[in-house]
């Protein structure tokens, strides 16, 4: 008797199935969750960092210092910070309306005198503003004429101070002389742009650009089969190039860029607009994929019970790996 050995190596099938969008919307949220947190953290570092350079503090110890000599704002030892006086009064709780009148009306001249050149403009556009015929209380005006042609209060009226203060001294202050004591007032117009300019172009940039990279590059090419984030391995998708293989580290990163460029950063300045023609093709398009994976030929598969090969020598070594041993008894007579 005769044993014949066949070996037979044993095929693998790589068959796919796209990602449900279902699937695809729960990584999403779980990703944007990751990524928010990841934004805010790097943002408050990278606002740190900035705000202990030398030139920083100079710009902004400069331009509180303005502040403050303005009369439009002042120190709050409460909240250890430079604020207008409006939000001042509005943490106050231990004045009167007459007070918080006093006070307001005083900050205002105050203002007028702090800018001389400028002075009687200034009060000029006041005393106009507060004598608009639309500014009544029950269909009388807060202010008047008297016979010498003067703005004064419309005492005959009976109008509760509060109202005044709401509706008069604060609108005032907070729409009118703010804005004037950014455009009037030397340096402070350059010192706003200064900060802003660290605020938009650094700072936020920092901790967009950063938590992008980490969560949709850095973290992907940790689970490298797959390229998965932390949102795609939660619901089981991975990427595949149009072999049917892993997409390799050129093609992936060449897949950030064009993500981060031409979707996020692109979205920034034009609220969005990138991120949801992306998002529309992922959900409306013919093979399901958003911007970036239909520029390479990428697509997003469901995972579950099947494992995405590196490349074809990979599947070639796993084959032989699964070879079978059939065993063909015959008998000799």
């Amino acid at each position: 008797m005769e044993n014949n050995h066949v070996e037979t190596k044993k095929k693998i099938d790589l068959t796919y199935y796209r990602a449900r969008f279902s699937q695809k919307f729960g990584a999403m949220i779980i990703d944007f969750v990751v990524f928010a947190i990841l934004g805010l953290l790097l943002f408050m570092g990278a606002k740190g960092i900035v705000e202990a350079t030398p030139k920083f503090y100079e710009i902004n110890h400069n331009l509180e210092v303005a502040q403050v000599n303005s009369s439009l704002y002042i120190y709050s030892s409460d909240r250890d910070r430079v604020e207008d006086v409006v939000t001042y009064i509005n943490y106050r709780k231990d004045m009167s309306s007459a007070e918080i009148e006093t006070f307001l009306t005083t900050r205002i001249y105050e203002f007028f005198d702090s800018l001389p050149e400028y002075k009687e403009e200034l009060e000029n556009e006041y005393l106009e503003s507060i004598s608009r015929s639309d500014l009544t209380y029950n269909g009388n005006p807060y202010f008047i004429k008297d016979e010498n042609g003067e703005v004064v209060k419309n005492t005959e009226a009976n109008i509760p101070i509060a109202q005044y203060n709401n509706n008069i001294y604060k609108p005032y202050i907070d729409n009118i002389a703010l804005a004037q004591f950014i455009i009037k007032t030397p340096n402070v117009l350059d010192y706003q742009k200064f900060l802003s300019n660290m605020l938009f172009f650094v700072e936020i940039p920092v901790g967009v650009i950063l938590s992008t990279t980490i969560t949709f590059y850095i973290i992907p090419l940790i689970f490298f089969r797959g390229r998965k984030t932390l949102g795609r391995l939660s619901m089981r998708i991975g990427l595949l190039d149009s072999n049917n293989y892993n997409v390799n580290f050129w093609k992936f990163t060449l897949r950030f860029v064009i993500f981060l460029f031409l979707e996020v950063i692109l979205s920034v300045a034009t609220l969005g607009i990138p991120l949801i023609i992306s998002l529309s093709m992922s959900a409306f398009s013919k093979k399901k994929q958003n911007f970036h994976d239909y520029m390479l030929g990428i697509i997003e598969v469901d995972t579950y019970g099947t494992k995405i090969y590196k490349d074809k020598f990979e599947v070639s070594k796993e084959e032989n790996r699964m070879k079978l041993t059939d065993f063909n008894p015959t008998r000799k007579f």
